[in-house]
């Protein structure tokens, strides 16, 4: 369209022109959609023979050009926005947490800099390092956030309406979460199911038929909580036999059909987990048992199998994998995926890898392991992540517990003066006359 120079054709089939012109030393900047009578240009023509029209109005001094507007910048939007009856109508919590955003991490990006100036990529880097270090909740009220100060920029026609529509309108174009990571995934709590002691010993007698395989992953869920992708990316020497912990530094995807060992989320995901005794019991005899099989099969043993390390750069050629079948075979992720249908036609129990892990943290919470310890131990980077298992206890699924813990909690009835203990302080008197108070 190099005849009809500075003349574009919108998603309706109209037309609209660009004027940018400096005029007295200002520079006018506007597109123009619409003719002198209100009506849309049908023709790249039309549009064209209006633009120099415009132009030469403007270079005759027949279009009064209007003084430039002051810097829009972020900063002004929102404290106008605080200042306006929209933001007077917000409870009081939500405006404090709005001013929490604004204060820590929004006005010392973004405060300074012209509304206009500011691209949907640098909008969508920001959410991306929020969520790198938060967690996704609380970057999803940036993005709220976001589009309600443009959204005000908007209403106070700060910003230009087609930037404003692709950046926030166009379901295709406008600003989104980043995509979210299975961690989070997982942790969700929505949807999740705890499973009961019951269905625990039903799941684990599914896991001990056939043939055994996933015995052990299910237990590493159970026990230590861990995600499906690190589970199986454990190896022996992620075990530390004299402390009794785990170390989890992997996890394992299938990339491709290429299995590969990748960093967890994040730092604090790379951590050391507790085991129970049974659990240590069970892999120190495992780990016996996964030898022999290697011994007895000589150079039959099937792990062969080439995984590749982003972490070290590195091929591991049959390594040291807990999770292997008898004959050597290395179990994946993707080993699971039956299990779900078989569990559920054999015991009736939707079964799904990650309600292990809530079944685990709220089994700690309910005992009120620390709040701290087991944080570390799920590897969260927010303790508001691990708060949740505190609070969302289903007190009936537990309510024989409860009851239990209730009904040992005093042992004063039928007590007379002389079975109460002795005080806790003892009075001595010196030679002096002088009285002494202690604790026992």
């Amino acid at each position: 369209m190099a005849k009809y120079t500075g003349v574009t054709q919108g998603k309706d089939g109209s037309w609209s022109y660009r004027i940018k012109k400096k005029v007295n030393g200002q520079v006018v900047d506007t597109r123009i959609k619409k003719d002198e009578n209100g009506l849309p240009f049908l023709t790249a023509r039309a549009a064209y023979e209006a633009k120099l029209k415009h132009e030469a109005k403007l270079a005759n001094g027949e279009i009064e050009v209007a003084p430039k507007a002051p810097k829009a910048t972020v900063q002004y939007v929102y404290d106008t926005y605080m200042e306006s009856s929209e933001a007077k109508q917000k409870a009081p919590a939500t405006l404090t947490k709005q001013r929490s955003m604004w204060k820590n991490h929004v006005q010392p990006k973004f405060g300074d800099m012209d509304i206009n100036e500011i691209k949907i990529t640098d909008l969508d880097d920001f959410l991306f390092n929020m969520y790198q270090t938060h967690s996704y909740a609380y970057t999803e009220g940036f993005l709220k956030f976001f589009y309600l100060l443009f959204g005000y920029a908007y209403k106070l026609e700060l910003v230009d309406g087609d930037k404003y529509y692709r950046m926030f309108g166009d379901s295709k174009t406008r600003l989104s979460m980043p995509v979210k990571e299975q961690a989070d995934v997982e942790d969700d709590l929505e949807g999740a199911t705890v499973y009961s002691d019951d269905e625990l010993a039903l799941i684990e007698s599914c896991f001990k038929s056939e043939d055994g395989n996933l015995l052990t992953a299910f237990y590493l869920g159970i026990y230590c909580g861990l995600r499906i992708s690190e589970c199986f990316a454990l190896r022996w020497e992620n075990i530390n036999w004299e402390e009794g912990t785990i170390t989890v530094n992997r996890q394992m995807h299938n990339v491709g059909g290429q299995i590969t060992l990748a960093k967890v989320k994040t730092m604090t995901a790379i951590r050391e987990v507790i085991m129970p005794s049974f659990l240590q019991d069970y892999l120190d005899s495992f780990y016996l048992e996964q030898r022999k099989h290697k011994s007895r099969a000589g150079g039959h043993y099937k792990d062969t199998e080439r995984v590749y390390d982003e972490v070290s750069k590195e091929w591991i050629v049959g390594g040291d994998f807990i999770n292997r079948r008898p004959n050597g075979e290395l179990l994946t992720v993707n080993s699971m995926k039956y299990w779900s249908k078989l569990i559920k036609t054999k015991v009736g129990i939707d079964f799904k890898y990650h309600n292990l892990r809530h079944t685990y943290a709220t089994q700690c919470a309910f005992n009120n392991v620390n709040m701290l310890l087991l944080m570390k131990m799920l590897g969260h980077k927010k303790l508001d992540t691990t708060k949740k298992y505190y609070l969302n206890i289903e007190v009936d699924k537990y309510r024989d517990r409860v009851l239990k813990t209730l009904n040992g909690l005093y042992d004063f009835h039928g007590r007379t003066p002389e079975d109460k203990p002795p005080a806790d302080f003892v009075e001595t008197i010196d030679s002096k006359g002088r009285r002494t108070k202690y604790r026992k």
